[in-house]
């Protein structure tokens, strides 16, 4: 049976007490993955301290917590001149260190460029240094559990479908997902695992499905680039559920909008189609009736909510993700 957890901003400590105990209202263990920003919060020496001693205060009215820390978001100047901020993730792996947290969610990224500029590395090159560069961060940190995410479409406000990164590792298909499980083995590393994002895999999805209807129309289109012919040969479409797993011990989960035939839309990939993530379960159309048989009912993956506010809410009070998980619980038949 799936466990589950709640996301909040380590450095607010009402959100935190807000999914604490939500958690502890129904019943389950206080899983928290803790939301970082970066500049704003762990690389601000004071700022830092202050989500140290959220986390301890939560840890005195809440017993023993299980929490894991995510990476802040990339700085589109860093990551648009070097291939891959390993100052920042290995910044993050120190805090988690310092707040006693045992995970720590890495983005699969590697040579991103903004917007149609041209792609500065191929997927194979990208794969190799990003496998090395994680196999370091493995060995540096050997007592974390490194969490690889999946990208998708690296959508940028004003996510108008014009503003994004695109890089060679955006989508982390099924089949890029098997052969970094064999790379991950071969090394031996025990303490790295790829794990998915339902939302960003349904953006993959999408762009993928979008590729095969119309092969000659989304050729150029630079938002296509990291789908390859070699992709296309792997398969004559995919759902976002197909790029989950129950050995997976770590999932993002939010509803999307997913468009299961493209040709019946027109060539024009729709905004929606692109940016769609972050949504209520139940607010998009991702089938969450079949999720459970998809992922295996008895599978030990954790289930993260990671779901904006819905209408009327704030991310203080987000009922949308205590709300999404009850649905979830619901279907697995343990809520």
């Amino acid at each position: 049976m799936p466990g589950y957890a709640l996301k909040a901003a380590a450095m607010e400590a009402a959100q935190l007490t807000d999914r604490a105990e939500a958690l502890a209202g129904m019943g389950l263990p206080v899983r928290l993955e803790l939301h970082t920003f970066g500049p704003r919060d762990i690389e601000d020496r004071a700022t830092r301290r202050r989500c140290l001693e959220n986390v301890e205060r939560l840890r005195a009215s809440h017993g023993p917590l299980d929490l894991t820390v995510h990476v802040p978001l990339q700085k589109v100047a860093r990551v648009t001149e070097s291939a891959f901020d390993a100052d920042q993730v290995e910044d993050a792996l120190r805090f988690a260190e310092e707040a006693r947290v045992p995970r720590v969610v890495v983005h699969r990224y590697w040579g991103l460029v903004q917007g149609g500029a041209p792609q500065r590395i191929d997927r194979a090159e990208a794969t190799a240094a990003f496998n090395a560069e994680i196999a370091r961060l493995a060995r540096l940190a050997p007592d974390s559990l490194l969490l690889v995410e999946n990208v998708g479409h690296y959508s940028l406000l004003p996510r108008d479908g014009t503003s994004y990164l695109a890089g060679p590792l955006d989508h982390f298909f099924p089949w890029e997902i098997a052969d970094f499980r064999a790379f991950v083995a071969a090394e031996g590393l025990t303490n790295v695992a790829p794990f998915v994002d339902t939302a960003h895999a349904t953006l993959s999805a999408n762009l993928f499905n979008w590729r095969r209807a119309y092969p000659a129309h989304t050729k150029d289109d630079p938002r296509f680039g990291a789908v390859l012919d070699s992709d296309l040969e792997r398969a004559e479409r995919l759902h976002p559920f197909d790029f989950v797993d129950g050995d997976m011990p770590w999932l993002h989960v939010s509803d999307s909008i997913f468009y299961a035939d493209p040709g019946r839309a027109g060539p024009g990939i729709p905004l929606d189609a692109l940016i769609s993530e972050g949504l209520e379960v139940g607010a998009g159309n991702l089938p969450w009736a079949d999720f459970p048989d998809r992922l295996g009912r008895d599978a030990d993956t954790c289930l993260v909510l990671e779901v904006e506010p819905g209408e009327g809410e704030s991310h203080r009070a987000n009922l949308a993700q205590a709300r999404s998980l009850k649905r979830l619980r619901g279907l697995f038949g343990s809520g």
